[in-house]
């Protein structure tokens, strides 16, 4: 069943694994650049090749799933984790319960997201329903490893507010658009990918320091803006689509 598509989803694996062990050496920066690397490498790549060697078969999904959720929820809540653990809103053991609250947030709220959607899918092509997993782990890395975070009105206390929101977030079954549109607006989406790479890659190189508030910037207008890539005619079908789903008997 392992073949050369699971190879790519376990460079994601491992990107979430080096990062988790990086949280416990205290480098929340370089874990979130682990999971950035790991993303890029193995799991942008992972569906391409099993395309082209039409290799894709249920075994591939199934660990590409467990993949995303080590890497962009598991390895970003250890992330948050380790950045609030030390920011001091809170004396001590109350600023580790409030980081384990944060992190626990997240992957609690991506958990049950996964069960949801395996008893009870919304399938709409060009849709994802609610806050995609990978985004919400995207936005928690980012937002704690910004330049930005702690001098914003509210300081850490703002990112509180944000990460627990971003975690409601992908429970609910808010429209955003993806990159599998049926019509000429997939050549938008595909315009934003590029972009969102293209940017985060030079911030990378050129501006090592603000990484992470070129990745909140892209990740916040994707968050803000990709249902507009959705005619009113597909949001009424959606919206059709999760009133059924929603009523309908487990």
């Amino acid at each position: 069943m392992f073949g050369l598509k699971d190879i790519f989803t376990t460079i994601n694996v491992l990107g979430g694994v080096v990062a988790i062990c990086l949280c416990i050496e205290g480098e929340p920066y370089w874990a979130g650049v682990s999971i950035m690397i790991g993303y890029a490498v193995g799991d942008t790549m992972d569906g391409w090749v099993a395309r082209k060697l039409n290799s894709a078969n249920e075994f591939g999904s199934e660990y590409d799933t467990i993949a995303d959720h080590n890497a962009h929820i598991i390895a970003p809540a250890a992330v948050v984790y380790t950045v609030y653990r030390d920011v001091g809103l809170l004396p001590a053991p109350w600023d580790q319960v409030l980081a384990m609250a944060l992190a626990g947030s997240i992957i609690v709220a991506a958990s049950v997201r996964h069960a949801r959607n395996i008893v009870r899918p919304v399938s709409y092509k060009g849709i994802w329903a609610g806050l995609p997993r990978s985004v919400l782990g995207f936005l928690a890395i980012a937002y704690v490893n910004s330049t930005l975070a702690p001098h914003l009105l509210g300081g850490w206390w703002l990112g509180v507010g944000f990460i627990a929101f971003i975690s409601f977030s992908t429970l609910t079954y808010w429209p955003f658009g993806n990159h599998h549109l049926a019509r000429r607006m997939r050549g938008a989406a595909w315009f934003g990918i590029t972009v969102t790479f293209g940017g985060t890659v030079a911030a990378a190189v050129l501006a090592p320091t603000f990484l992470f508030d070129v990745f909140l910037f892209f990740m916040v207008g994707y968050s803000l803006t990709s249902w507009m890539l959705l005619t009113r005619a597909e949001l009424k079908e959606f919206r059709e689509l999760v009133r059924t789903t929603v009523s309908a008997k487990v």
